[in-house]
C-alpha cells in the first residue's frame, strides 16, 4: 500500500529524562501515514529498544508495542484515548498566525499553542491528507499533519521536526501486532515505561 512517510529529527528539551541523560536516546521517529493507520517508531540501543504506536484511524485507538531487551508487550487503547504515557496539558488552546514556512520539504503554517503554563509553536501542512493524522498526540483537534510538534512521554519531553518527507509503498503487515508480543494493562505499560527512564 502507499504511504506518507516522514522521518523526524528528535531534539530533546531537557538534559535529563528521569535519571537518563538524553544524549544517549535515539535523535529520530520515524511516522508511516495511510488512509487508515497512523504508526510512528522510535528504537536505539543498537536495536534492542523500539517503541512503536499504531494508530487505528478509523475506530480511534492506538496500540502502544514496546520492545525492551527482548521484552515485549502491548497495549490498546480504548477508543478515543490517548497512547500510554503520553502526557498531555489539560488546556490547549491553538492561534493560526498565518505565518508559513518549510520544513523538511513540507510547506507548513504555524500554530501558536497555550496551555495555560507555556507557549510554543507547531506547525501543520497541507502537502498530504490523512484522516485523523494526530491520533496518538495531544494534537488530535488538528485534521492536518504535523511536520512540527511537541510531545511529552513519561518523563520525556521532545520536540520533533520534520527532516524528509516521501511517498513509500509498504507492506500492510507493519500495522499488525507480532505473535511474540504479549498484551498487558495501561498501568502496567505505563510503569514499564517509565521504570525506563529510573536507575531502579
Amino acid at each position: 500500500m502507499e504511504a506518507h512517510y516522514i522521518q523526524y529529527d528528535i531534539e530533546y528539551l531537557e538534559a535529563t529524562a528521569g535519571d537518563i541523560p538524553t544524549r544517549i536516546l535515539p535523535s529520530t521517529m520515524h511516522s508511516w501515514y495511510t488512509d487508515h493507520y497512523a504508526l510512528t517508531k522510535i528504537e536505539g540501543f543498537f536495536n534492542q529498544f523500539s517503541l512503536i504506536q499504531i494508530a487505528d484511524l478509523k475506530n480511534k485507538r492506538v496500540t502502544t508495542l514496546l520492545n525492551f531487551f527482548g521484552n515485549k508487550v502491548y497495549y490498546r487503547s480504548g477508543q478515543g484515548e490517548l497512547p500510554a504515557s503520553i502526557v498531555a496539558p489539560e488546556h490547549l488552546n491553538f492561534t493560526n498566525t498565518g505565518e508559513r514556512s518549510v520544513i523538511g520539504g513540507l510547506h507548513s503554517r504555524r500554530l501558536e499553542v497555550d496551555t495555560g503554563a507555556e507557549k510554543f509553536s507547531i506547525y501543520y501542512t497541507d502537502d498530504f491528507s490523512v484522516r485523523r493524522p494526530n491520533l496518538s498526540t495531544p494534537y488530535r483537534s488538528i485534521d492536518k499533519p504535523l511536520s512540527e510538534f511537541r510531545i511529552q512521554l513519561s518523563y520525556l519531553k521532545m520536540q520533533l521536526s520534520c527532516h524528509r518527507y516521501e511517498s513509500r509503498i509498504i507492506e500492510s503487515e507493519i500495522f499488525t501486532i507480532p505473535d511474540e508480543y504479549r498484551a498487558v494493562t495501561r498501568p502496567v505499560m505505563e510503569d514499564i515505561i517509565n521504570s525506563l527512564f529510573t536507575k531502579d
